[in-house]
């Protein structure tokens, strides 16, 4: 059983990411991502939850989102609070991601892009 909760709509998984996404559970998420790649079209990343991320949480989402494209599928991310928000602005990573407000908004606009063949936002890459 993956150590954070996951949902298979379709070809679409949505994982819902811990309170804090840092050293103690990033390897956890890490080796969860990883046996998602490849397995599923497009992956959410709900961040309704996470109120924290460290960069090494910033690593482990960079190096999913790489390993996702090159395999021709979409990883989103949805519901990222304003401090983690923050963090992705002044990193650089909201450039990168593809954003959502909430979890409704983004798997139908994700389905939409896996039928008509990708996101096509490749920045920072």
């Amino acid at each position: 059983m993956p150590p954070y909760p996951q949902h298979t709509i379709g070809s679409i998984t949505i994982i819902e990411l811990p309170a804090r996404v840092d050293s103690v559970t990033s390897l956890d998420l890490e080796k969860q991502l990883q046996r998602l790649i490849g397995v599923n079209k497009g992956i959410i990343c709900d961040f309704s939850q996470t109120t924290f991320i460290s960069s090494l949480g910033l690593r482990v989402l960079l190096q999913a989102y790489k390993d996702v494209k090159r395999l021709g599928s979409e990883m989103v991310l949805c519901s990222v609070s304003d401090y983690v928000m923050e963090v992705f602005d002044i990193s650089g990573f909201s450039r990168i991601f593809t954003m959502y407000p909430s979890r409704t908004e983004a798997l139908p606009a994700l389905e939409i892009s896996i039928k008509s063949g990708g996101m096509n936002k490749v920045q920072g890459e």
